[in-house]
C-alpha cells in the first residue's frame, strides 16, 4: 500500500504494534507525523511498532515521552517521538528547543497542541476507540 493512505482495525495490543511496524515501512526518512485520537487510545502502543521497525530497538523499550516531552530512538535510523500532553503553549515547545528535531523522523502526539509549528506536509495518525482492545487505525499523508 501507497504513503498515501491505509486504514486497519486493531483488536489488541499486539495487533496496534504490528500495524505500527507496518506504518513504519511506509514512512520517509524526514517527516512529521502527527499521532491523534483521545487518552488512552493507543498512540504509545502504535508508537512502539513504528519505532521498532524504524529503529530496531525492541518495542519492550519504549515509552512515553509525557514527562520529559522527548525520547531520541537511535538504531538503524533515527527517530524523534514527543509528546506534547503537557505543554502550555507552543511558546513553550519553543522555549524547550523542541523545533529543532522537526527536520528529521518525527513522532508528535497531541500535536493540537502546537498547530502553527507543524509542517504544511506531514503524516497523520488518526487512532478511534472502537471497544475495550479494538481501534481503528488510519495512516494518510496530508497538506494543509
Amino acid at each position: 500500500m501507497s504513503p498515501a493512505g491505509l486504514k486497519r482495525i486493531s483488536n489488541s495490543h499486539e495487533e496496534t504494534v504490528a500495524i505500527g511496524q507496518e506504518i513504519g515501512k511506509l514512512l520517509p526518512p524526514h517527516l512529521v507525523v502527527c499521532l491523534t485520537g483521545d487518552l488512552g487510545a493507543g498512540k504509545t502502543t502504535l508508537t512502539k511498532g513504528i519505532v521498532a521497525q524504524i529503529t530496531g530497538v525492541s518495542p519492550h523499550t519504549i515509552n512515553s515521552p509525557t514527562f520529559n516531552y522527548l525520547h531520541i530512538y537511535e538504531g538503524q535510523k533515527t527517530l524523534y517521538h514527543m509528546d506534547c500532553y503537557r505543554l502550555k503553549s507552543e511558546e513553550d515547545f519553543l522555549a524547550r528547543g523542541l523545533d529543532e528535531y522537526l527536520d528529521g523522523l518525527c513522532l508528535i502526539e497531541w500535536p493540537e497542541r502546537i498547530p502553527s509549528l507543524l509542517p504544511q506536509k506531514r503524516g497523520v495518525i488518526t487512532i478511534e476507540y472502537l471497544g475495550e482492545n479494538r481501534r481503528s487505525i488510519l495512516y494518510e499523508e496530508a497538506r494543509v
